[in-house]
């Protein structure tokens, strides 16, 4: 398993064609938007890829299933990424059903499980034909600024890039709600969103990422959204906002004391 150089990435990159969900978590490391870490087989035509975005989620796809890059990948993953872990936790993504079946038998003695992550596609049809009112004069919304998105990245413990974006809604110094990506990349931008306690089930969210798509299309950026199947409150603003479901989709997972 050898590292690649970022200059070395996009040329890898090419080889792979099942890549087709999280576009602009993995391709914002393959275009040094963000931080991350891309290991391969082979430096000239690599068959398998590991990408660790900073920050992310970690990603393996294969032309030619190996078990010993898996096995090479999971003494990376045991030994020395998650023990240096504050929050020990994993959530790895194949792109096809027989590599999982292969990862499965890999990390039998770890006790690793399946999950599964909602990926929803964009409609800008449903986005347009969507009626949002107007914020109350107690309300600012405003694009972020960098040092708010540096500050943003410190909490997600990811590295600021000149790329990433975000907006929110203010009542004073009080944040109450943001809708930010971290992960842009492939044409695509990542939403995360947030609202404060106080003012959920209040449309805030709605108006906040409204306007944050609005500025991804002017940037010609298609918005992207995932969630997990419990997150009903997100799956539901996904719908609202012209995202579709798409598709469910399979991770390998584990964490310390599960």
């Amino acid at each position: 398993m050898m590292l690649l150089q970022n200059n070395e990435y996009e040329t890898a990159i090419k080889n792979f064609k099942n890549i087709d969900h999280s576009i602009p978590i993995i391709y914002s490391v393959i275009e040094k938007n963000n931080g991350g870490k891309v290991f391969v087989d082979n430096e000239k035509n690599p068959e398998n890829i590991f990408i660790l975005p900073d920050g992310g989620f970690i990603y393996y796809d294969t032309l030619n299933s190996s078990e010993d890059f898996m096995l090479e990948m999971k003494s990376f993953l045991f030994s020395e990424l998650i023990p240096a872990m504050t929050e020990k936790e994993m959530v790895l993504f194949a792109f096809d059903e027989q590599t999982r079946t292969c990862l499965d038998k890999i990390f039998s003695d770890e006790g690793v499980i399946r999950i599964q992550r909602f990926i929803f596609d964009f409609s800008q049809e449903k986005f347009f034909n969507l009626e949002v009112r107007a914020l109350s004069e107690e309300f600012s919304l405003t694009m972020m600024k960098d040092e708010e998105l540096r500050e943003y990245n410190v909490l997600k413990n990811t590295g600021y890039s000149h790329r990433q974006m975000g907006c929110r809604i203010m009542k004073g110094s009080t944040v109450i709600s943001q809708c930010v990506s971290i992960f842009i990349g492939g044409g695509e931008a990542e939403i995360d969103i947030f609202t404060h306690e106080n003012y959920r089930n209040k449309g805030m969210a709605t108006i906040c990422a409204h306007s944050f798509i609005q500025e991804c299309l002017k940037k010609g950026l298609k918005p992207s959204w995932s969630c997990w199947p419990f997150r009903t409150e997100s799956i539901g603003l996904a719908e609202k906002l012209g995202f579709m479901n798409k598709k469910m989709v399979d991770a390998h997972f584990w964490a310390e004391n599960m």
